[in-house]
C-alpha cells in the first residue's frame, strides 16, 4: 500500500492489519511508515515497511517484489499516495503541473505496473484513491483535478483489460477528508475555504480517514467479488447534485 505513513493510507493499512491482512506499507516518509509497521507487529499483526517515492518506478516494483518474496503472494494493492497542488492554470508553472501528475497519477500507474502480474496470479484486487475532484471540476485545483481524472480513467481501463483475468480494479473518490493534507490546503488558501467546502456537503462535515478505509477494505474483500470498474464516492452526498445549505 502506497502512502501508508499518514492520513487515509495509515488509517486503511491499520484497518486492514486489524482485520487480519498482512500489510506492506510504502511511503516516502521512512520514519512514519516504519512506526506504522512496528505498531502493527507489536500487537501481533504482520506488517512490512518500505521507504520510497511512488514516482520511482523501480523502487515501487522492488517493494512489490520484496513483499511477494516475504509472503509468497499478493492479493491486493492500494494506491493511496498523493500530494496537494493548489491553483488554476495561470497560478501554476509547469513544474507544479508535472509534480501533481507524477505523484497523483503516475504513482498509481507505477503500483499497478508492479502489482498486476501478481494480482493476475492471485485473482486479486486493485484499489486507487482518487477524489471527488476526479469526477468533476474544482475551482482553483486545475492540476489536482487533472491528475485525479487520470486515475479514474486508468482504473476503469484496468477493469476492462484485466477483469477477464479475475482482477477487480476500483477507485474510491472521497471529498475532503480530515487529514494533514487537507489542513495544509486550507492553511494555504483564502480564509473561509474550509467552511465553503464543508457547507456544500449535505451531511455538513468532511469524511474521516476511517470511513474511507472501510470502503477500501470492502473493495479488497470477498463481499465485493463482482464489483469491477466502480467509482465509490465517500463524499456525504457532495456530488449527488446541486445543494443549497439551510
Amino acid at each position: 500500500m502506497t502512502g501508508a505513513g499518514s492520513g487515509i493510507g495509515r488509517a486503511t493499512a491499520t484497518l486492514l492489519a486489524d482485520r487480519g491482512y498482512a500489510v506492506a506499507g510504502f511511503d516516502r516518509n521512512g520514519t512514519a511508515v516504519t512506526e506504522f509497521a512496528d505498531e502493527i507487529n507489536s500487537r501481533g499483526g504482520r506488517a512490512l515497511a518500505w521507504e520510497g517515492d511512488v514516482t520511482d518506478t523501480a523502487a515501487v516494483a522492488s517493494a512489490v517484489d520484496q513483499t511477494v518474496a516475504n509472503w509468497g503472494h499478493l492479493t491486493g494493492a492500494v494506491a493511496c499516495a498523493g500530494i496537494e497542488v493548489v491553483g488554476g492554470v495561470l497560478d501554476l508553472d509547469f513544474e507544479d503541473w508535472q509534480r501533481s501528475l507524477s505523484v497523483n497519477a503516475s504513482g498509481v500507474f507505477n503500483l499497478a505496473k508492479g502489482a498486476l502480474p501478481h494480482l493476475i496470479t492471485s485473482r486479486g484486487s486493485f484499489v486507487a484513491i482518487a477524489s471527488d475532484a476526479g469526477t468533476e471540476g474544482a475551482q482553483g485545483y486545475a492540476a489536482y483535478c487533472a491528475a485525479k481524472h487520470a486515475v479514474v480513467g486508468l482504473v476503469k481501463s484496468m477493469a476492462l483489460d484485466h477483469g477477464v483475468q479475475g482482477v477487480r480494479s476500483n477507485v474510491v473518490c472521497p471529498s475532503f477528508v480530515e487529514t494533514p493534507m487537507a489542513t495544509r490546503i486550507f492553511d494555504s488558501t483564502a480564509p473561509g475555504e474550509a467552511e465553503f467546502y464543508r457547507d456544500v456537503i449535505p451531511m455538513g462535515r468532511f469524511a474521516l480517514p476511517d470511513e474511507v478505509a472501510k470502503a477500501v477494505a470492502h473493495l479488497l474483500g470477498p463481499d465485493s467479488s463482482f464489483t469491477n470498474g466502480m467509482l465509490y464516492a465517500i463524499d456525504g452526498g457532495g456530488t449527488a447534485g446541486f445543494y443549497r445549505p439551510a
